[in-house]
């Protein structure tokens, strides 16, 4: 049996033993990304809490090189580019993530990261970051996985051509 309360748009349905269940679009949201499908319902809980959905529009900049770090951001729809000296470096996609290095080590960011087309993201502040890293493997794994990815890339990049 599913009821939804008047006037809220999270419904709440009662299972078989008749206990409330409620329903978090959001916490679905996070658990369809690639770097979190594999999270505990706690983590997603968690990450739920600290972050917001955002949107931003094709060619705003959405983190400049050379500035502190104050937030990252994870792809939900639509790409951003990482652009370093005007040049664009790579486009990262759904589930990737824009930002970290800086949030991780504490200095400024080595590019920008703008809007390649109408973006939805998800915004993590720096703080809350660094308590997810703390507290959560998924969000750990995520991360090492994608930092991982990236310096495999460059690796193949450098290696000479045959």
């Amino acid at each position: 049996m599913t009821k939804c309360t008047l006037g809220f748009s999270n419904c709440q349905a009662y299972g078989a033993d008749m206990t409330l269940r409620h329903h978090d679009e959001k916490i679905d949201l996070l658990r369809s990304l690639p770097p979190f499908t594999g999270a505990s319902n706690r983590e997603l809980r968690d990450l739920a809490a600290a972050a917001d959905i955002v949107t931003a529009q094709a060619g705003r900049v959405l983190l400049r090189a050379d500035r502190r770090a104050l937030e990252t951001y994870v792809v939900i729809d639509g790409t951003v580019d990482v652009v370093i000296g005007g040049t664009t470096v790579c486009s990262l996609h759904r589930g990737e993530f824009a930002g970290e290095l800086g949030v991780i080590d504490g200095r400024p960011r080595s590019a920008d990261v703008v809007a390649a087309t109408d973006v939805t993201l998800l915004a993590i502040s720096a703080p809350a970051l660094r308590a997810l890293i703390e507290t959560s493997h998924a969000v750990r794994i995520a991360l090492l996985r994608q930092i991982a990815e990236r310096v495999r890339h460059m690796d193949l990049e450098l290696q000479p051509a045959s």
